[in-house]
């Protein structure tokens, strides 16, 4: 640990480094700050203006952070009593701006981690008030040419790259490695990440758009913070990130259901009817809750309201002429008897001052700077949620749904409204949409604020049960960073519309942002279809991708007409398995990534699964090697196919297979034993994750046992291998 005579050998360092680099071109001047986490070294020349960091004692980015001659720094101890915990923070004037480093997070003795927070007050902002952050130099050791950029938007070249919201990882794609900077704390900015090339190295932009207003007040320890990392595997640095958002908000996610929406079933699609969803819930009840199924939710439809340029938006009562003109809580009740949770879609912060069912909410709208009402395609007019009237009336229609009616799961959509930002959809990169171009009752808040607002309206008024799916903020990109820490899931993917190319733009989405999934949120890929018209291998592909990767798994067919083996095939893809120890392995090479592999422990064994998936219309070979896949290079490994019920040749150095178009496979991976061992169980994809408890080895005896949780009536297969009868044995 640490202690105060680290302070004092901070500056006697900043001065030996002054002295020893006085005769170069890059002289640093005697005043120069310097803090070390012990991984992390951040350096400020105030002379000069200059910002470094350095890890394994290599500069990986340097950024111009003051005007030269113009700054001054100072070093501060951080004792545990702060959000971010132990550490240094340097304060950079002109501005309140800070750069902090920690000495542990997660359990490491030090985080590779900096925090940097730029005072939006004292900077330059251009229209939109629009502050850079940091803009760094990156040096990776490799030309930007054969770097590759990873954000919500997808994969770029790094010269190509239109820009990312919230985070962004720069990796070379041979190694791995590479720098991850992201938006760790949200307040009032909106976070865009933007790379161009100069010279053969990546020039990394963080910005801070605050839209309509940089508020005037900023906390201590409060504001907009980035994170900036340089790790050996992105892949670590991703999920680091992801942690340490979670760590900075408080976040404890609920566990993840298993579910049905009603939006694109073949019968009664929409919201189904009164009728229909009861019909529908009795069946999904006998035929798949003992497997984990939880929630039926009911999508538009059901609501009051002129349809203009989109939904209805009067939450407060049902349409009087539509499917459920007996009333909400009937409905919520019966699915409830059947022990399913009842769910129900709304667009919260969203009006329509034309509606005369809504008069009474036109004077809480948002207006533009002529005075007009705010409004965008589909999603309508804004409500501004800096009036605590607004936020009062939105809260009065959760409050009902969820407390009145007994809606306990809620499906919020069109969320970037809260923000007062115009209609993307389907973009998830960055473009122009005149952010800013909004006027709210209070002059002090962002938009970034207004949509945060409501959202901790929203959640207060709903309770800390309900479970909050949001919809479709990576694609109204704006609103990614508004919902984060403030729903349970989030539709990551774009409607998939009942068609394999919007199937594969939902993995897409997803695959982006698979660090997110079971720390920030639960990332929702969009509805699982099962129904007889898909192909067999369409559905293996796309549920056994779900349930691997252990996002949101819901479906939306009419259920009751699935054939016997649609049926089998969803209750191996349920419960959802709750861990977070899945990963691509080859997320900075193709997009969507190929390989997956789910690390578990289960009846006291270290458990490898590998998901191989071929997203493209024709045949392909797919493969890695026992180091890309966690597994020892030396060893032998059996593995066994979930989906084709049959053993795998044994590999070693590498596996390898050739999958047809749209098709997928999931094996069991274990290293050979000289007894028998089990690869898996026939209970759900993941072999063993969801029901294995127990699995001992007896040598003196020579016996084999173990514990498993298993379904009434449901045939469970055990899948051992055993030594070829001539091998040596212990």
């Amino acid at each position: 640990m640490r202690t105060a005579p680290m302070i004092h050998r901070i500056a006697v360092l900043a001065s030996l480094v002054a002295l020893l680099r006085g005769l170069g071109g890059d002289a640093l001047a005697a005043d120069v700050r310097s803090i070390d986490s012990g991984c992390t070294r951040v350096t400020f020349d105030p002379a000069s203006g200059m910002l470094r960091v350095e890890a394994a004692g290599r500069i990986f980015a340097a950024a111009r952070f003051a005007e030269p001659g113009r700054a001054a720094a100072t070093i501060e101890r951080l004792d545990g009593a702060n959000p971010f915990g132990r550490g240094w923070m340097m304060k950079i004037a002109p501005g309140d701006n800070r750069v902090i480093l920690c000495e542990k997070t997660f359990g490491q003795d030090s985080t590779p981690w900096v925090f940097i927070r730029r005072d939006g007050r004292a900077a330059s902002a251009s229209a939109g008030h629009r502050v850079e952050a940091l803009r760094a130099t990156l040096d990776l050791g490799v030309d930007a040419a054969k770097l590759k950029v990873l954000g919500p938007g997808g994969l770029f070249d790094p010269g190509n790259n239109p820009g990312q919201h919230v985070v962004t990882a720069v990796a070379d794609p041979a190694t791995g490695s590479g720098v991850v900077a992201g938006l760790v704390h949200i307040d009032a900015a909106s976070g865009v990440v933007l790379t161009k090339v100069e010279d053969g190295k990546v020039v990394l932009t963080l910005r801070n758009d605050y839209g309509s207003v940089v508020p005037p007040e900023l906390e201590p320890l409060g504001g907009d913070w980035w994170a900036l990392g340089r790790f050996a595997d992105a892949r670590d640095g991703l999920e680091s990130y992801a942690n340490e958002f979670a760590r900075l908000s408080h976040i404890k996610l609920k566990p993840v259901p298993v579910g049905f929406m009603t939006w694109y079933s073949e019968k009664y699609g929409g919201a189904l009817n009164e009728t229909a969803v009861i019909e529908l819930s009795k069946y999904l009840a006998a035929t798949f809750k003992d497997y984990g199924y939880g929630f039926v939710q009911i999508d538009d439809l059901w609501q009051n309201g002129l349809k203009r340029d989109g939904p209805a938006r009067d939450f407060n009562k049902v349409d009087p002429k539509g499917p459920y003109q007996g009333g909400m809580k009937p409905v919520a009740d019966q699915i409830r008897a059947l022990g399913l949770t009842p769910g129900l879609w709304m667009l919260p912060f969203a009006t329509d001052y034309k509606d005369p069912a809504l008069a009474a909410q036109t004077p809480l709208i948002v207006r533009t700077p002529s005075g007009s009402p705010f409004e965008t395609n589909w999603t309508g007019t804004a409500l501004d949620l800096t009036r605590p009237e607004a936020r009062k009336y939105v809260q009065g229609f959760i409050r009902q749904a969820v407390h009145d009616w007994g809606y306990t799961y809620l499906k919020l959509d069109g969320l970037h409204i809260g923000m007062a930002t115009r209609q993307t959809y389907p973009e998830r990169r960055y473009v122009e949409d005149r952010f800013g171009d909004a006027v709210f009752a209070d002059k002090t808040k962002s938009n970034m604020q207004a949509g945060r607002m409501g959202l901790k309206a929203v959640r207060e008024a709903a309770g800390p049960d309900t479970f909050i799916l949001g919809c479709c903020t990576p694609q109204n990109e704006r609103s990614l960073g508004m919902v984060m820490g403030l729903v349970d899931a989030m539709r990551v993917g774009a409607d998939s519309g009942v068609d394999w190319r919007g199937v594969v733009e939902g993995v897409r989405s997803s695959a982006a942002l698979y660090f997110l999934n079971g720390r920030v949120w639960w990332n929702d890929p969009d509805a699982i279809y099962a129904r007889a018209t898909i192909p067999l291998n369409e559905v293996q592909c796309f549920a056994g991708w779900v349930a691997l990767t252990g996002m949101l798994n819901n479906q939306t067919d009419w259920a009751p007409d699935y054939p016997p083996e649609r049926v089998d095939l969803l209750r191996r893809t349920m419960p959802t398995h709750q861990l977070i120890t899945i990963r691509p392995v080859d997320l900075f090479e193709n997009d969507p990534p190929r390989i997956w592999v789910l690390k578990y422990r289960a009846g006291g064994v270290d458990r490898t699964v590998v998901g191989l998936f071929n997203w493209s219309d024709s045949p392909c070979d797919i493969g890695a090697s026992a180091r890309q896949l966690g597994l020892r290079p030396d060893a032998t490994y059996a593995g066994f196919e979930f989906w084709s019920n049959r053993a795998v040749a044994s590999f070693q150095s590498r596996l390898q297979q050739r999958l047809p178009p749209r098709s997928s496979q999931i094996l069991a991976v274990r290293e050979t034993a000289d007894h028998p061992i089990l690869l898996g169980t026939s209970r759900h994809v993941t072999q063993g994750a969801v029901d294995l408890e127990e699995e001992t080895w007896d040598a003196s005896q020579k016996t084999l046992t173990g514990a498993g949780r298993v379904v009434r009536g449901d045939p469970y297969e055990l899948r051992i291998l055993s030594p070829p009868p001539n091998a040596p044995r212990k």
